[in-house]
């Protein structure tokens, strides 16, 4: 891929960005599709983080674990911080789902590490 096409896909996810940032300026939109975007945009950064990262590397894949798992513990301690410090409120109901995925992923980290 040369600079000029990495450049227009920029521009078009710059651009993507900026429009919903105008529809949401405008009233109310779904919740739903805003979380869809940013689950796509975390999810592209990922794997760009990881062929960046590893460019010319033997060990794309264990990068790319890697990176996911430190992410992913910065993302636990920091919102548990911030459930003590009551940043976030207790209310939410997704707290409760949220336990659960903890408490399994704990287990299967467990499992894991039992049996590489």
């Amino acid at each position: 891929m040369d600079d000029s096409s990495i450049a227009s896909q920029i521009a078009t996810l710059n651009s993507t960005l900026r429009a919903i940032e105008a529809r949401v300026a405008r009233g109310p939109v779904l919740l739903e599709g805003l979380e869809d975007f940013k689950s796509a945009l975390d999810d592209m950064r990922l794997r760009l983080w990881g062929l960046l990262s590893t460019a010319g590397g033997e060990d794309q894949q264990g990068f790319q674990e890697r990176f996911r798992i430190r992410r992913a513990t910065e993302m636990c301690h920091g919102l548990a911080d911030d459930l003590q410090a009551a940043l976030v409120s207790s209310h939410h109901h997704e707290l409760t789902g949220l336990g659960e995925a903890a408490a399994e992923l704990a287990r299967s980290v467990e499992r894991a590490q039992r049996h590489p």
